[in-house]
């Protein structure tokens, strides 16, 4: 049984181009985790999170992912949520996705459900949908697999370890889903970008192992995500200064327009130092 947890994400190539049949790589990020306390009470049911503490049938609308997993999972039973978060929302890292696993590993933990990891996984992309629309679903896999995974028409498949690290540099800008989406499909040769960003995809799968090819396509990829105007300043800048600090490569990750970058280093030596040259944002780093 899993833990009432779930970790964070991050896509080495192929979000936005992965709405249009390519493959995507995607990454766990252990160091970063939701923890959903569940505790039944004779009372009505609560929450505490970040973004809302108070009745949870007072939930805002931007909750709906946590609410249609209450109406889905909860039935006549009354409990207390509380979120415990290093995930910073907006960030694209799948704090949604791993909000939702997380809730829904510490419902069926605590009431007993006895219900499956496929079966919490299916009410989990409900979730997401009801969040983001119809979600591709790699966010949720990601934030449930252990290792890397190939993700390709919905099915996930796990890859071995890159051998390398990745340095998570949050911009302090909050990504916009739906309007980077938006952004994108209506850009000059959308198109033909997209195209683009398949053939890096494909790419990337055949190199996995070769961490210096994998961050030669991470550049590549930033290049193509920056003509869709789904770039910032902020987000550039961290990508310059990952290549000055010795980065293989580096790019924007997630949906864009805020958010966070990624820099892929050959070694924890090289990411950490790096790291510290970028102290004036938060990071992470992380094995991959």
């Amino acid at each position: 049984m899993p833990f009432p947890r779930a970790h964070a994400k991050a896509i080495i190539v192929g979000e936005h181009s992965v709405l249009y049949g390519s493959p995507a790589i995607a990454v766990p990020l252990r160091s970063l985790e939701i923890e959903v306390d569940c505790s039944p009470t004779l009372f009505e049911s609560s929450i505490n999170t970040d973004g809302f503490c108070g009745r949870l049938r007072d939930l805002p609308k931007n909750f709906s992912g946590i609410s249609l997993l209450a109406a889905r999972m909860l039935g006549s039973h009354c409990v207390n949520l509380h979120f415990k978060s290093s995930i910073p929302q907006g960030a694209g890292l799948g704090s949604s996705a791993a909000s939702s696993l997380a809730m829904a590993r510490s419902l069926n933990f605590a009431l007993s459900m006895r219900l499956k990891e496929e079966d919490i996984l299916e009410l989990c992309s409900q979730a997401e949908d009801a969040v983001h629309g119809k979600a591709s679903g790699l966010d949720l896999c990601t934030c449930a697999s252990k290792t890397p995974i190939f993700f390709s028409k919905g099915v996930p498949a796990p890859l071995p370890s890159l051998g390398a690290f990745l340095l998570v540099v949050y911009s302090g800008e909050g990504g916009k889903t739906k309007s980077a989406i938006k952004k994108a499909s209506r850009a000059p040769k959308s198109e033909e970008t997209m195209e683009k960003l398949c053939k890096i995809c494909e790419e990337t799968v055949e190199n996995w192992g070769k961490a210096e090819k994998v961050g030669e396509a991470m550049t590549k990829a930033h290049a193509l995500l920056r003509e869709l105007g789904l770039s910032t300043p902020k987000l550039d800048e961290i990508v310059e200064r990952c290549m000055d600090s010795g980065a293989l490569g580096a790019k924007l990750t997630g949906s864009g327009l805020g958010g966070c970058a990624i820099g892929l280093f050959e070694n924890e030596t090289s990411a950490k130092k790096a790291q510290r040259s970028l102290s004036d944002f938060a990071s992470w780093v992380e094995e991959v």
